[in-house]
């Protein structure tokens, strides 16, 4: 039989409103880059084109599928392709890194279409577009079709404010991406390049990540944000103030969401009975730390959930796993850790037999 202790009842949730918020996208959403909480959201769920900030997908992609050592000869192909460009020419030699800079940096359509062509294998660049699609399935992008390894408009081409957060937070949780997209400036061989990103510079704590635009699909924008340890993203399509609504809506982020400790590392629950050991009890602690972006009045309708059987029996190691503690919002998971035991617990030895000798028909206890 297990049993379930109610730690923290709360207050009516009285949420912050973000209808008052002004921003120029058609199609917008904020996360929290820890939890993946949507914290606001317009249109979130409209296919829409979104130009450059493909070479997000293209970059991540890139990273799992070759060393950035890795040499690259650029083709008569790549020096073809329209739109923006690092401008290499036929037979030039670059590193994966390199191409990296021109991709996420310069936004060089001919940077991401010579990493796709090296990164697609046998498949060449229409191989690397089906990696791109198959990992945005697994990733859960499920209104996203990737065309092309660099954007350009495409009736096949197309993804939401939503799928593209979710891309945006797996490829900045990559140390090697989030380095590459948070540089202000860079080299891509002799070429100097400078981040489009403005927000880099404009904005306290952003460190990423990726610019777009066509004529079709408008300004494109997906930021990131770091302060006090909290990680913010915003994603805005056709947004013809872009740097103002990720200005707008990364302040309203950490004005109205910050950082809630809901559970500490190693924190001590209670004491649960032990059987079958010299120790009557063991200490139950928190294996993880559990924060969340909430606003104020949420963190008054916290529920905390603690699930453990009515007593273990020894023996038991430190760490050994022997319950969960879960916290719910308004009745969904927000977060959740298993509870270990804090300390070694043996097993009780068992009594000694007494031993009978006989002699002479006169028995005793040895």
């Amino acid at each position: 039989m297990r049993r379930v202790f109610l730690l923290v009842l709360l207050l009516l949730f009285i949420p912050v409103s973000a209808h008052a918020l002004e921003v120029s996208a058609r199609s917008a959403v904020l996360i929290d880059a820890d939890s993946g909480r949507v914290l606001y959201a317009k249109n979130a769920e409209n296919r829409m084109y979104i130009a450059s900030t493909t070479k997000i997908m293209t970059a991540y992609l890139a990273l799992q599928k070759a060393d950035t050592a890795e040499k690259v000869t650029i083709k008569k192909e790549h020096t073809l392709i329209e739109g923006t460009k690092v401008y290499f020419k036929e037979g030039d030699v670059l590193t994966v890194g390199e191409l990296l800079t021109g991709t996420l940096l310069q936004s060089g359509n001919d940077a991401a279409l010579a990493l796709a062509d090296h990164c697609g294998g046998d498949g060449g660049v229409e191989g690397f577009v089906k990696s791109m699609n198959d990992t945005a399935r697994q990733l859960g992008m499920r209104n996203t079709s990737f065309a092309n390894p660099h954007g350009l408009n495409d009736d096949n081409h197309y993804s939401t404010a939503t799928d593209m957060a979710i891309l945006a937070r797996a490829a900045m949780a990559n140390p090697a991406f989030a380095a590459i997209a948070g540089n202000k400036t860079g080299r891509v061989g002799e070429i100097s390049v400078r981040n489009h990103n403005k927000m880099l510079w404009n904005y306290e704590g952003a460190n990423g990540i990726k610019t777009g635009f066509t004529k079709l699909a408008g300004r494109c924008l997906v930021s990131s944000a770091e302060r006090g340890g909290q990680t913010l993203i915003v994603v805005t399509l056709d947004a013809p103030s872009d740097w103002n609504d990720h200005t707008i809506l990364l302040d309203y982020g950490y004005n109205n969401y910050p950082m809630k400790r809901l559970a500490t590392s190693d924190a001590f629950i209670c004491k649960l009975p032990v059987v079958s050991s010299g120790q009557s009890n063991v200490d139950v602690r928190v294996r993880d730390t559990l924060s969340l972006a909430m606003t104020d009045e949420e963190s008054g309708f916290v529920r905390c959930e603690v699930e453990l059987p009515r007593f273990v029996w020894a023996p038991l190691k430190e760490g050994d796993t022997i319950g969960t503690i879960r916290f719910t919002l308004n009745g969904k998971v927000i977060g959740q850790s298993e509870l270990y035991a804090g300390a070694d617990t043996p097993e009780a030895p068992l009594p000694k037999k007494p031993l009978i000798k006989r002699i002479f028909g006169i028995g005793f206890i040895a």
